[in-house]
């Protein structure tokens, strides 16, 4: 089964390398969802049902002597791995924003939240935990420079943004390079796809405005020729108009190079033009 891009992203992102002890812990806060250290609550550090955002807690946790243990609760269709941890002081989470903020942001997207699959619109989001939660993964992303949007859904905090440059940005600050290649690499796909379906729509557009044009001269031409009236034009507007209802699709280039002797496309516009004319006094004058 294929990977959603968010699967990717959080992936490469579980395998980046753990960072200075001030950076592994704001990541720790940011894959709690806590603003307080749980040990006096006695709860876990951190619940997740994926495999590898629970490895990385684990490894994070080890990292910073907390003696993980992790436990098992089984529902009805999943498995939910709760990691805990011996009672070490943990720095304050402000600080943790200060010291190291794409840390925090990225252990709060690797817990709760998702990015569009490269094909669609951009929208990267996280869910906060709380209120208090949602506002302090605002200011790690405000020290970040990134300006987000909030609201809310079933009465959670929802923090995303919808711009595709900001979006590659944060995605790299957290250590999601390769997927940021891919997701610039589509964008030039769509780019250029976008582009080719441009030229291709003005093209058709133009050989319709042509053969339009062609049928119309045609129509007129061969109305004229059946009644021997072609004749009183001169051999050079003869010549055009028989090329002319020939060849209907052909454009100003390919007739001027198919007269005799071979003229420009300026000198087949004119052409073109005075023969119009002659073509509208002609039916008038019927």
């Amino acid at each position: 089964m294929t990977w959603s891009y968010t699967r990717q992203v959080k992936a490469e992102i579980a395998q980046t390398r753990l960072g200075a002890l001030p950076c592994s812990w704001a990541e720790l806060w940011g894959l709690s969802g806590r603003t307080a250290d749980p040990f006096p609550q006695a709860a876990p550090w951190v619940r997740s049902s994926a495999a590898f955002v629970s490895r990385r807690a684990f490894r994070l946790m080890k990292h910073l002597d907390l003696e993980p243990a992790i436990r098992l609760n089984r529902h009805q269709n999943r498995v939910e791995f709760a990691i805990w941890g011996a009672d070490v002081p943990a720095p304050d989470i402000e600080q943790s924003i200060l010291d190291c903020p794409e840390a925090l942001v990225r252990g709060a997207f690797l817990q709760r939240g998702y990015v569009s699959e490269i094909d669609r619109p951009v929208h990267w989001e996280i869910v906060a935990s709380d209120k208090r939660f949602g506002e302090l993964v605002g200011e790690a992303m405000g020290q970040l420079g990134v300006q987000l949007h909030v609201s809310e859904r079933r009465a959670l905090q929802v923090l995303y943004l919808k711009d595709r440059e900001q979006v590659g940005y944060l995605l790299g600050r957290m250590g999601a390079h390769q997927s940021v290649l891919a997701m610039e690499s589509q964008s030039v796909v769509r780019s250029m796809k976008n582009q080719v379906n441009r030229l291709v729509n003005s093209e058709t557009a133009n050989m319709k405005r042509i053969v339009d044009a062609a049928l119309k001269d045609g129509q007129a031409i061969s109305a004229l020729r059946a009644s021997g009236r072609l004749q009183k034009l001169s051999a050079e507007l003869r010549e055009l108009a028989e090329l002319r209802v020939t060849h209907p699709d052909w454009s100003f280039e390919e007739l001027g190079r198919h007269l005799h002797p071979p003229v420009s496309k300026s000198a087949v516009n004119h052409r073109l033009r005075k023969l119009r004319q002659w073509l509208q006094r002609e039916a008038e004058n019927r």
